[in-house]
């Protein structure tokens, strides 16, 4: 709903140079993007305790959602997507939203961006520690639409996100890359359809 990848990356790497001080290496940027807080954290620092993941995830998202309020150019939905939600409220067509972020973050989105205009905040699948990974949350949306995930149409920006969506059979997987040329190659092996932004939404996809 925003292109806010670089934001992410800024908190993570703030986070990665304290769990590693003078280390000269760094993961790559696509490990950052797509999978919850916990597994990442797993991946840069597994000698963490729980507690430990969960006070650095915390750390990570106020860094993040400091960085929004400190760079409000960035802090803007993405073009088209206003209209598109409208369209679809229009034509009756339900629709949810499933995010890795956890609920702090949630929070901060539904308030900034007035998201109660097309989601009541108890639909929304977050990042609550329940869920496996981010295919898993796309299954819990359907059940919460009532529609099976093979009628659904997946509107994704992660790579990893888009592949488990696929794996998991959803109907039709749109990849958002924002002009990310990385992104962009790697989602087309598994999207169907690829848009810069959603004024490139064919609507005949739906």
């Amino acid at each position: 709903m925003i292109f806010d990848a670089s934001l992410h990356l800024e908190a993570w790497s703030k986070i990665y140079r304290e769990l590693h001080p003078g280390s000269t290496e760094s993961p790559s940027p696509r490990q950052f993007c797509g999978p919850r807080n916990e597994v990442i954290l797993r991946q840069i620092a597994p000698w963490l305790t729980p507690a430990q993941c969960e006070q650095y995830s915390a750390r990570k998202e106020r860094m993040y959602r400091q960085a929004c309020i400190d760079q409000p150019e960035k802090l803007k939905l993405v073009p088209g997507l206003e209209e598109f939600l409208n369209t679809l409220q229009q034509r009756d067509i339900p629709f949810g939203l499933a995010s890795a972020s956890i609920k702090e973050n949630i929070d901060f989105y539904y308030d900034t961006y007035a998201l109660g205009r097309w989601f009541r905040k108890e639909d929304i699948v977050f990042d609550d520690g329940t869920y496996a990974d981010k295919g898993a949350m796309h299954l819990e949306a359907a059940r919460r639409l009532n529609v099976a995930f093979s009628d659904c149409l997946v509107i994704e920006d992660s790579p990893s996100s888009i592949r488990q969506a696929r794996k998991n059979g959803a109907g039709r997987i749109v990849a958002v890359t924002g002009g990310a040329a990385e992104a962009a190659e790697e989602a087309l092996l598994d999207a169907d359809y690829q848009i810069y932004d959603f004024t490139q939404f064919d609507l005949s996809w739906l």
